[in-house]
């Protein structure tokens, strides 16, 4: 074998690497762009694997709910077992009942529940659930404006002490910021909440009463999301 065909042979075998290894790489970066929060964000914080239920480790994901108090409580009513569901999880059930009735043969003897559904299935469910207008506890403020801030979708009396219009405004002016990249930049520089009433002048610190007031909880309330978000949130706002 001469020299030249050993070179060739050579660059063949270092250019399928190459390919092989780009088209490994790009499915990586097309599943980690999949992998966003409610603003389409590339989540900050690994995967909540400690959830045993799937549905609600994507949604703890997609909105950075605060481990918690992100518990089944979100869909059922009363105990965790119980099979009643308060209307978000209703509203859910609709969704993922038609998903399975779509995949899973009528004839099947397994039963039909949210276990039987895939990730992508999920986040599909989820973004449905979530989609603008939506407002299952009829409260007036949609599911993924309370999910976005902190409050329950499925409990009418968990709502924030501001006007539907407010939030609405917040909302689209995060997602513009999300889009321009402004709110990465932000949570990248890093916000952290202090437990003082009135942070030291000249310090990082956001006040833990601060970030709640600003988001309209009552002092009886326990935000869904983690502080931290909420207060990266406000920050962006008055940028």
């Amino acid at each position: 074998m001469d020299d030249r065909l050993r070179l060739l042979i050579a660059v063949a075998l270092l250019g399928s690497f190459a390919l092989f290894s780009w088209r490994g790489l790009g499915e990586a970066f097309r599943e980690r762009g999949r992998y966003t929060d409610a603003l389409g964000l590339i989540p900050a914080a690994a995967t909540p694997l400690r959830f045993a239920v799937p549905s609600l480790r994507e949604l703890a994901v997609r909105y950075h709910l605060e481990p918690t108090q992100a518990t089944c409580a979100l869909c059922h009513i009363g105990r965790e077992s119980t099979r009643q569901l308060n209307p978000f999880g209703r509203d859910y059930q609709t969704i993922v009942r038609r998903m399975l009735d779509e995949t899973v043969a009528a004839d099947s003897p397994e039963a039909r529940s949210i276990f039987q559904l895939n990730v992508a299935q999920i986040r599909q469910a989820l973004r449905e659930v979530t989609q603008d207008g939506l407002d299952s506890d009829d409260d007036g403020f949609d599911n993924d404006l309370e999910l976005l801030f902190g409050f329950r979708p499925g409990e009418a009396e968990s709502r924030p002490n501001l006007k539907p219009e407010t939030l609405l405004d917040y909302r689209a002016r995060l997602r513009g910021l999300a889009r321009e990249g402004r709110l990465e930049t932000l949570l990248r520089s890093g916000v952290r909440v202090g437990q003082d009433e009135l942070p030291a002048r000249g310090t990082d610190l956001v006040s833990k009463s601060s970030v709640l007031a600003y988001w309209g909880f009552t002092p009886d309330q326990t935000p869904l999301v983690r502080l931290e978000r909420l207060a990266l949130y406000k920050a962006a706002l008055h940028q």
